[in-house]
């Protein structure tokens, strides 16, 4: 669909306000065209040589009532105005952010954070301005143009067409141009939502930046890319500058040419001095302005243009795993759990799992063991419904996890991550982040379970505290029992922890791991771990290789069978008895 279209299509319904703001835009631009005739009437009237009564207090009045009609429809056009751009706004923006979270994991592993804000924020700020700034003003500017044409025609035709004759300068001058302030104007918006990004993400890791003392490489690329932002919007305020020049240039032509023209028949008595001037008001105030101003409005539209293309193909982003709104929420799970030859490929014909087939019962703890892209993680993402399987089915007591709600079933999950990630509010706001109704109690109850709930009584505000971004407030060892007592107080029927007790020291992690034993009973459970001592007790190992599954069994059945997995075994025993030694 055409952009203009589509555009035009999403302001649908604003209709009614922007309706009103345009009855109230060319009433301000009709009553402004009446200031000059009166101006030249009064001028007209005390020419000596045509000596003619002057009723100085009607044009006393005719000044003042414009004044006042015109600051009362001024005051509700720019309240009007502000209401329409705010409502704009936080409509869209709130459309924008709850389609990004109806997307799917995929499509924010392949986008940067930054430009995703900066298209929220920026680009439909942008557009606001567009809609107040753009729309309001060439309204008014074209309902101008047409009024006085109008008037300057009926004035002196004449003179009206040779003020007129320089109207193919002006649109010469502006496809002189256009083209290549859209291009460049692509460049900046591109250019700003990648220093976005680079900025969150060197913001975020401040504490590797300083840790590798690397603060000047990254000032070096941050100036970079700020130089090269610089030349950007330099050469845009050129090509806009020069575009504006040649267009005030061009009215200047105009102007000299009313000025020698209109002069002559004034002083051959076929024009008179007051028609002189209000015509000279009416071109370089309400002819040439506006038509200056409209060609401005094209560098403002070409910034806008590639914001809006970000913005309509943000929102015309499919999901990759689609919710069916019929679909029926999952009853309250059990835990038995078939991969019934499941392939998966994130990019079409590239398995990443291959027909795997794996049989999981109720309350059972299940280990996935394997290197780094062996699939360990892919295959919780497939349960989780984060992806959809490529081929195959996948169950949750019978249930294909395609069929039932999308909700429903990851109500029923907790996830642990590697990298806890905390908000930046309270401790008792981020543990409730896994039950939004859970009392105070429950809270504190599902905080002593991990083993933080001392931590927090030592704090100044308790569970009021704010953790500060990221938690950054917390070490490493309290951000993961935060995110252990936040799964905790979810209660779920299916339990993930990747690698959730690497981080901890060892006399934490054996009271953690009391706590996690506790809470994984009778729930299924599932442990990503590379440090195969901590996944001995568990009822299945499963040992990936490149998305095949090479074996599965006990511990004591793995060792025995001497394959990957007991070598796995005995070359992380062999490294941790050298370490114990050692240290």
């Amino acid at each position: 669909m055409n952009l203009a279209l589509r555009f035009l299509r999403e302001l649908r319904p604003y209709a009614r306000t922007m309706v009103f703001v345009g009855v109230l835009t060319i009433a301000n631009a009709v009553l402004a065209l009446l200031v000059p005739r009166i101006i030249g009437d009064f001028i007209n009237n005390l020419d000596p040589a045509r000596p003619r009564p002057v009723n100085f207090p009607l044009v006393f009045a005719q000044i003042l009532g414009l004044s006042i009609v015109s600051g009362v429809t001024g005051y509700f056009l720019n309240v009007t105005v502000t209401f329409l751009g705010q409502r704009f706004m936080y409509d869209t923006r709130r459309k924008l952010y709850a389609h990004l979270q109806s997307l799917s994991q995929g499509f924010f592993e392949k986008s940067l954070t930054g430009k995703l804000v900066a298209t929220i924020v920026n680009d439909v700020g942008q557009v606001n301005q567009l809609i107040t700034g753009g729309f309001v003003q060439s309204l008014a500017d074209s309902a101008t143009l047409i009024g006085v044409v109008a008037i300057m025609l009926r004035q002196n035709w004449q003179l009206a067409l040779l003020a007129l004759s320089v109207y193919p300068i002006y649109v010469a001058n502006y496809y002189l141009t256009r083209k290549k302030l859209a291009e460049n104007a692509g460049k900046i918006s591109d250019l700003r939502g990648v220093i976005y990004s680079d900025l969150q993400e060197k913001l975020a890791g401040v504490q590797v930046v300083k840790s590798y003392a690397q603060e000047r490489s990254e000032v070096r690329a941050y100036t970079s890319l700020n130089r090269d932002n610089l030349d950007l919007n330099v050469n845009q305020s050129r090509m806009g500058t020069a575009l504006f020049a040649r267009a005030e240039f061009i009215s200047a032509i105009g102007t000299a040419v009313i000025l020698c023209v209109g002069g002559k028949a004034v002083i051959d008595r076929r024009f008179e001095l007051g028609d002189l001037v209000a015509f000279l008001i009416y071109a370089t105030n309400y002819l040439y302005a506006p038509t200056v101003r409209l060609i401005q409005l094209n560098d403002q539209i070409a910034r806008t243009q590639t914001g809006l293309n970000r913005i309509f193909t943000m929102l015309d982003t499919k999901p990759s795993v689609v919710d069916d709104p019929t679909a029926p929420p999952i009853p309250k799970i059990e835990g038995r759990i078939h991969y019934d030859d499941v392939w998966f490929a994130y990019e079409p014909e590239q398995y990443v799992i291959k027909n795997v087939n794996l049989k999981i019962e109720p309350g059972q703890l299940i280990a996935f063991v394997g290197g780094s892209g062996s699939g360990k993680t892919t295959m919780i993402n497939l349960l989780s419904r984060h992806y959809d399987v490529t081929k195959g089915r996948l169950t949750v007591d019978g249930h294909d996890v395609r069929g039932v709600n999308l909700k429903s079933l990851r109500d029923q999950i907790s996830v642990v991550l590697q990298e806890s990630l905390l908000f930046h509010t309270t401790i008792a706001e981020n543990l409730r982040y896994g039950k939004l109704d859970a009392t105070d109690e429950e809270v504190i109850e599902a905080a002593r379970a991990a083993n933080i709930h001392h931590v927090v009584e030592l704090l100044p505000d308790g569970y009021q505290t704010r953790i500060g971004e990221d938690g950054v407030k917390l070490s490493v060892g309290e951000k993961q029992r935060m995110a252990i007592a936040r799964a905790i107080l979810a209660d779920p029927r299916i339990l993930v922890l990747d690698e959730a007790t690497s981080s901890l020291d060892s006399e934490t992690e054996a009271l953690i791991q009391d706590a996690l034993d506790n809470l994984m009973r009778g729930r299924t459970s599932f442990v990503i771990a590379h440090r195969l001592s901590t996944i001995v007790k568990a009822d299945q190992i499963v040992v990936m290789e490149k998305g095949v599954i090479k074996e599965v069994g006990t511990h004591g059945e793995l060792l025995q069978h001497g394959g990957i997995y007991a070598a796995l075994y005995a070359e992380q025993f062999r490294a941790e008895l050298t370490a114990a030694t050692v240290g």
